[in-house]
């Protein structure tokens, strides 16, 4: 499959057409406060005004450090993780994969709330304040909105990692090299996590959307005041810009790993045939 730039411009001209749309929307159903026309590059939460640049780029760098962070951590620990499980008996497997499942299927908030609560039990038990638990006067906080947001995306990648896992287990490539005498650990790490990692991949955009979607959760209860919290909180410039800086290095990261994702899909099938 071949990059089509024109392709992609028409893609990405909708996005930031219906981004627009959204931006202006207000403004048709309230009306435009033309005292504020001369302050249409700064924007208003609880009565302080903020400039949209920088400060909308410092929200940025701030919320995306914490996402990327959290991708990683969740991608490290699922990895690890799986490499214990397939160590273990059979029968723990299959418990490990049950509680998974269970797991996954608790409210994104109930995780933010145990963790927060974990933290102030250590505290009081302990005196040890092992992090804090909201960002109080525009003191930014990292490890627990990290561990948090890692939590569920860890669990996901936990998941399929191990049904990956157990499919590669069973191809003809494991066969014949554990026919060669080479080591079940020495296959696991130089062949089948290469090849994990290379199917892992396909669900790069699920994976994505779903930690930004809950980046809104854990904003908001630690309140992060992050890029998140400006969608909310904002309209007009401030709106359009935020909106813009998410939506655009997204597309385009989406572009490049679907592209990637399609010439592996090819090679995949030549070699086959």
């Amino acid at each position: 499959m071949n990059f089509s730039f024109h392709s992609y411009l028409k893609r990405l001209r909708s996005t930031v057409i219906g981004i627009l749309i959204i931006s202006v929307l207000p403004a048709l159903f309230f009306g435009i406060n033309t005292k504020l026309e001369q302050k249409v590059w700064q924007y208003s939460i609880n009565g302080i005004m903020y400039d949209v640049f920088p400060d909308v780029f410092d929200r940025y760098m701030y919320s995306m450090t914490i996402f990327f962070s959290a991708l990683l951590t969740g991608l490290l620990a699922a990895l690890v993780l799986t490499f214990i499980t397939t160590l273990l008996p059979k029968f723990l497997q299959r418990v490990i994969y049950g509680v998974l499942t269970l797991l996954e299927s608790l409210p994104d908030l109930f995780i933010v709330v145990v963790l927060q609560v974990s933290v102030i039990y250590i505290y009081k038990a302990t005196g040890i304040l092992v992090a804090n638990v909201s960002n109080v006067y525009n003191n930014p906080i990292y490890l627990l909105p990290i561990l948090t947001l890692a939590v569920l995306p860890t669990i996901q990648l936990f998941k399929i990692t191990l049904l990956l896992m157990k499919e590669e287990q069973h191809k003809p490539y494991v066969t014949v090299a554990r026919a060669m005498g080479l080591g079940r650990l020495y296959i696991t790490l130089k062949h089948v996590f290469r090849n994990i990692l290379t199917s892992l991949f396909q669900y790069y955009k699920t994976i994505f959307v779903f930690m930004l979607s809950n980046l809104f959760i854990v904003e908001y209860v630690f309140n992060l005041n992050g890029v998140m919290f400006l969608l909310l909180n904002t309209q007009g410039a401030a709106f359009l810009v935020t909106a813009l800086i998410i939506a655009l290095p997204f597309s385009v990261l989406f572009e490049i790993a679907e592209n990637n994702t399609a010439s592996v899909d090819e090679r995949k099938e030549e070699d086959a045939a």
